[in-house]
């Protein structure tokens, strides 16, 4: 059951969004680190690739758990404070960063196990294989869709602690 207490609400949702944010950053930097450690195809040409094949792609479920975390996080808050602007918009921003947080992945469980995955893969970030021959990134940690999550992250913060020190 949920607290009716606000302010007993705010000490569980800061330590929630400092657990959050420490997955993020850890996940990332693993996921950073093995893309780095990954042995490099075609060396020399000009095309070099990273052989990102075989990995389990744990990290990056982990990531994308945490992400989907946020997401959660961030609409108790919203409910328990009666929709606050500054995080309604900051929810929606991050949103619209990250829309396919939820199309690939059921968050409380497992990868999708229906067609909805049959073009997607694991390497560094989640991709959509396209039929022109690029890809869509659905989820990476790398660029945008982290840079989302740290300044949803801030919002929060700032929003949970502003009543703290008046």
């Amino acid at each position: 059951m949920a607290s009716t207490d606000t302010e007993q609400a705010r000490s569980r949702f800061i330590v929630a969004r400092r657990r959050i944010a420490h997955g993020l950053e850890t996940q990332r930097a693993r996921i950073m680190d093995r893309t780095a450690q990954a042995p490099k195809l075609f060396g020399g040409t000009g095309h070099e690739v990273t052989d990102l094949t075989g990995g389990t792609g744990n990290d990056l479920d982990y990531y994308v758990y945490e992400l989907a975390r946020l997401q959660d996080l961030t609409r108790a808050i919203n409910d328990t404070f009666n929709h606050p602007a500054e995080i309604v918009d900051a929810l929606a921003s991050f949103n619209q960063a990250v829309p396919h947080l939820r199309s690939i992945r059921n968050p409380l469980t497992h990868p999708s196990d229906d067609n909805r995955l049959d073009g997607v893969a694991w390497f560094h970030s989640v991709v959509r294989f396209l039929p022109n021959g690029s890809v869509e990134y659905l989820v990476d940690p790398r660029h945008k869709h982290h840079d989302a999550a740290l300044e949803l992250i801030r919002a929060l913060g700032t929003y949970l602690q502003a009543d703290l020190f008046k």
